[in-house]
């Protein structure tokens, strides 16, 4: 088989392994590229890999919108060989959470299951793309995550919940309003896993549409933005005051152009106005 190793030198635990070398063990011939390549790649993949049979990713989760996107223009399956701090794909979706079994999946699985790729203005995800408390987060937790590892997202969503104010928002789900006024937190789902430990919950990987989750200002309800029961749980979309709605497009208006975390990653953008969409085919995910 035929393998295009996509990896993140810069994430957590990058250097751990080797994960070409697992590879090859498992008898995969390998072409290694760097994830700043893949990311170029994923609208012009190529002639060269035209004969690749899977894309495999090392790599943290920030890591795996632009190779799923890729694999998504090669038509060909995605393996996820966990590399990062938080790793939170790996843990929504069942993925082993170690290289060598991660390796071994990725190389010789032959079932797959389908995910949705997201864009948010064309920033592919995998997971969450979240405006409000999110990205002072993990502006918090990022000088922490070397020493700390994952605890550093909840220390950094503490600091922020002290700092942060609410973010006006108008919302609308493939064309419809459904939310308009301040919030604490606006976030945009696909497998709905962040921070390391958290889960927003009612999410339905693969089902062709992106979840909603806005968690209103007031007195009341900012701690259920950073509300541990909740979030470990999966309740948070749940819960009463919150706010959740489900569709294929949903397009945010801000009174200024925000700070978004991308699975993980801080992006700045460029817009008020934030359209995230899911991709009309889904990318097929080696599970087992």
């Amino acid at each position: 088989m035929h393998v295009l190793l996509v990896r993140n030198h810069k994430s957590g635990s990058a250097d751990q392994v080797d994960p070409a070398a697992l590879l090859v063990r498992h008898g995969c011939v390998v072409t290694d590229a760097e994830i700043a390549q893949a990311a170029r790649w994923s609208d012009s993949p190529p002639g060269s890999l035209h004969d690749v049979d899977r894309v495999i990713v090392a790599g943290g989760d920030g890591s795996l919108g632009p190779c799923a996107a890729l694999a998504a223009r090669l038509e060909v399956p995605i393996g996820v060989v966990p590399a990062g701090t938080a790793n939170d794909f790996v843990r929504a979706t069942g993925l082993p959470d170690d290289a060598d079994r991660a390796c071994l999946l990725a190389a010789t699985g032959d079932r797959t299951r389908p995910i949705d790729l997201g864009r948010v203005d064309e920033v592919p995800f995998v997971n969450v793309a979240s405006i409000g408390l999110a990205p002072k987060a993990a502006a918090a937790a990022e000088p922490l995550k070397r020493g700390l590892g994952a605890i550093a997202y909840p220390i950094g969503a503490a600091i922020a919940a002290i700092r942060s104010r609410p973010v006006d928002v108008s919302a609308r789900i493939d064309g419809n309003l459904v939310w308009s006024g301040p919030a604490w937190q606006v976030m945009v789902a696909s497998t709905g896993a962040f921070g390391g430990w958290a889960e927003i919950g009612s999410t339905q990987p693969g089902d062709g549409a992106l979840d909603l989750v806005v968690v209103p200002a007031g007195r009341g309800t900012r701690a259920l933005a950073f509300d541990a029961k909740s979030l470990f749980d999966g309740e948070l979309a749940r819960r009463d005051g919150v706010h959740h709605d489900r569709g294929r497009q949903v397009e945010l208006a801000l009174h200024r152009a925000p700070s978004m975390v991308v699975d993980g990653e801080i992006v700045q953008l460029d817009d008020r106005r934030v359209v995230a969409r899911v991709e009309p085919d889904p990318v097929q995910l080696v599970v087992g």
